[in-house]
């Protein structure tokens, strides 16, 4: 479970430790120091006299930094004199920071006699791939060499089958006596005296030559003045709510930069640790739509490290098609082999469309032309990927298929192997075309018609806006089922409905696609109870057969889901409902312990009768973009914050809600300026004070 793992992040390397701050010998797992989805450290173990401290508490308050506290248990001294339990006392600070791991360790004499002890540090490296960690059965291997000693402490190094020489050197100050994998020194303390022992572990590629002159304190404040730039270029949320201030929006915001990765195109956030901390296409494009009004700087570097890895051949293996948005991309020995397709790896069936939908958004939010006309040759060939490869049978609707063995079966962000089955269980044959991905492709379509339409590309923007809604037409016959007032699922192999009353059409009511008459029929379904647990709306209806509020995406709750349900609730004027999605979730969330929106939940119904609190997912990626994301969506939501800068329009509309009496947002960057205002319902009523807004915008707010 993720509760017993520590886990730091920093830019493209991760640790993964238990919650002593050990990496113990043959653990299943997957703990490590990780780097490019490499494991360069495998063993990395504190003993005292041979023994495994007690840990009194770990803490990882800063998502950069954490600490254990331990404390011994009984030693003896040499001359075999008692060292009693809890006696003395063991720190271990930690942080991950420019590609290299740092610790310190310190170890406090609080007895009243001098002691000495044997302080033990054990390390190993066995350079697995994060697939083969993950139970991938490959028959590459390469040669590990023999560890050696090096002036400053332990070198491991491993010739990769790949090619690539892979070391791992492992630096101490004070030097410990050495031997094989084992540094150790022999403490004498005298009363209130205190050890410090500096760590650092490199995790070297090929031919680099890393600085060895660390510096713990200054590299821990660099660090954490990078962390202070996150926060001040983006948006300040403060409210009357200790638990959502303190807790939930700090937290996030602290999630979402330690999860993002800095590329030569800008801040991109990755998916999740421990498992997914790469570039994946759609998990970036829904956390930089949901972060557009925290800080757009995430749109940005997603959109253009997206367009430089564009499909620009057929590649059945890889799944890669002119013009696609990749799914996934890995940077291990198996991807460098291509014993895996993730070079990168094209099989998802949203992230095209919703790359256009990103952009329409940020253009919007920015009025950056420049941009626009930038990503111009990327925006015609993913148009061209919707029209050509993305509709396998030319029916104006976008499918997928599995085109590689090792690939995924399901394409969408239900990506689990049964999230689409049919009335008997069964998986549904495919191709399939998702009710969701045909709302992004004209939310695509639309949003690009009324850009270009301005920018005074009209004859194109007619032709995308004629699109559009011969697609909003076919999609209304093809997709209703009206014998439950709601959209199918999707539509198999064969045209069928995919009849299962699922939260999919949700993100239709964001995307626009609904007609209006459909769109109270769709949004009272969702919080029908067989939806809606009471604290947000289930994947899947408890009334289909393949319902299970403990599965992965068949009756689970996902946090970001309900952000975009909630969202397109509040598009099609459901103002009560989009208010009680949002404020479910989020009281959900402040029920968890650690303060951290998670990936996901269960599906349990809300017990109001004993106030049983909502439950936990056992196996998630902790934190993750598009859970912190999900926050920050529904702030946008609640506030009602709506911007059209090429239209010279923004819109400031709360909803009515008990989550907080009184919200101060400052630093919102909209258009070429910045936005702080204030939501006040202390005295009754709603009131918006806005203190400065961007130049050219005619402020819209509530009568």
């Amino acid at each position: 479970m993720l509760e017993d793992r520590v886990i730091l992040k920093e830019d493209q390397v991760f640790a993964v430790s238990d919650i002593n701050g050990d990496i113990p010998a043959g653990n299943d797992l997957g703990l490590g120091f990780y780097r490019q989805d490499t494991r360069y450290l495998s063993v990395f173990e504190l003993r005292l006299n041979g023994r495994v401290p007690i840990l009194l508490n770990h803490s990882v308050d800063r998502a950069y930094v954490a600490t254990f506290q331990l404390v011994n248990p009984t030693l003896a001294n040499p001359d075999g004199s008692p060292i009693p339990r809890q006696s003395l006392s063991l720190r271990r600070t930690r942080f991950v920071h420019n590609g290299s791991l740092h610790e310190r360790i310190g170890l406090q004499n609080c007895n009243v006699g001098p002691v000495r002890v044997e302080l033990e540090l054990r390390f190993d490296a066995d350079y697995l791939d994060i697939f083969t960690v993950r139970g991938y059965h490959s028959t590459v291997v390469g040669a590990p060499r023999p560890a050696r000693l090096t002036e400053t402490g332990l070198m491991f190094a491993y010739d990769g089958a790949d090619g690539m020489l892979r070391r791992t050197e492992v630096v101490f100050d004070p030097k410990p006596r050495l031997a094989t994998g084992v540094a150790s020194f022999e403490v004498e303390l005298e009363p209130k005296q205190t050890f410090v022992v500096m760590v650092d572990v490199l995790p070297i590629a090929g031919e680099e030559y890393p600085e060895l002159d660390f510096q713990f304190d200054a590299s821990l404040t660099d660090l954490e003045r990078t962390y202070e730039r996150w926060n001040a270029a983006s948006t300040s949320y403060r409210s009357d709510n200790e638990v959502l201030d303190n807790g939930l929006v700090w937290r996030s915001l602290e999630d979402l930069r330690i999860l993002c990765d800095q590329t030569p195109s800008g801040l991109y956030p990755t998916a999740g640790t421990p498992w997914y901390a790469v570039p994946f296409g759609r998990d970036a494009l829904i956390t930089s739509f949901q972060c557009l009004a925290l800080n757009p700087d995430l749109a940005y570097g997603t959109l253009r490290y997206l367009a430089e890895h564009q499909g620009t051949k057929v590649d059945p293996y890889r799944e890669e098609e002119p013009g696609k948005i990749l799914h996934e991309i890995r940077f291990g020995e198996l991807a460098r082999l291509k014993e895996i397709p993730h070079t990168p790896y094209y099989g998802t069936v949203d992230a095209t469309p919703l790359f256009l939908v990103l952009l329409v958004e940020l253009l919007d939010w920015t009025g950056d032309v420049d941009l626009c006309s930038e990503l111009l040759p990327n925006v015609f060939a993913a148009l061209e990927w919707i029209d050509r490869y993305g509709d396998l049978d030319e029916d104006g609707l976008v499918e997928y298929t599995q085109h590689s063995t090792l690939g995924v079966r399901n394409q969408g962000w239900k990506d689990s192997n049964n999230s689409l089955t049919a009335a008997d269980g069964t998986l549904a044959p495919l191709p399939a075309a998702l009710v969701e991905v045909q709302g992004y492709v004209f939310h695509a379509k639309s949003g690009l018609a009324r850009l270009f339409s301005r920018l005074g590309r009209h004859e194109f923007a007619d032709k995308l806006r004629r699109e559009a809604e011969v697609l909003r037409s076919r999609f209304d016959e093809l997709f209703w089922v009206a014998d439950r007032d709601f959209y199918a699922q999707a539509l198999d192999r064969d045209k069928n409905q995919v009849q299962a009353v699922s939260s999919n059409p949700g993100h239709c009511l964001w995307s626009g696609i609904l007609p209006s008459e459909r769109a109270g029929q769709v949004v009272a379904r969702l919080v029908a109870p067989d939806m809606f647990s009471g604290w947000g709306v289930r994947t899947l209806s408890s009334q289909e057969r393949s319902y299970n509020p403990m599965s992965y995406h068949n009756g689970s709750i996902w946090p970001h889901d309900n952000s975009i349900i909630a969202a397109g609730m509040r598009r099609y004027g459901f103002r009560r409902e989009a208010e009680l999605v949002a404020r479910s979730v989020l009281e959900a969330t402040m029920r968890f312990t650690d303060d951290r929106v998670p990936e996901l939940f269960c599906g349990f119904a809300r017990d109001r009768r004993f106030n049983s609190g909502p439950g936990q997912y056992l196996v998630s990626c902790s934190p993750q973009a598009w859970g912190a994301g999900a926050l920050f969506h529904f702030l946008q939501t609640l506030c009602g914050v709506h911007a059209d800068v090429f239209g010279g329009r923004l819109r400031i509309d709360p909803l009515e809600t008990p989550l907080f009496d009184r919200l101060r947002v400052e630093g919102m960057h909209v258009g070429g300026g910045i936005l702080d205002f204030t939501v006040d319902r202390s005295r009754g009523g709603t009131r918006v004070t806005v203190d400065r807004k961007p130049p050219g915008l005619e402020l819209e707010l509530p009568a």
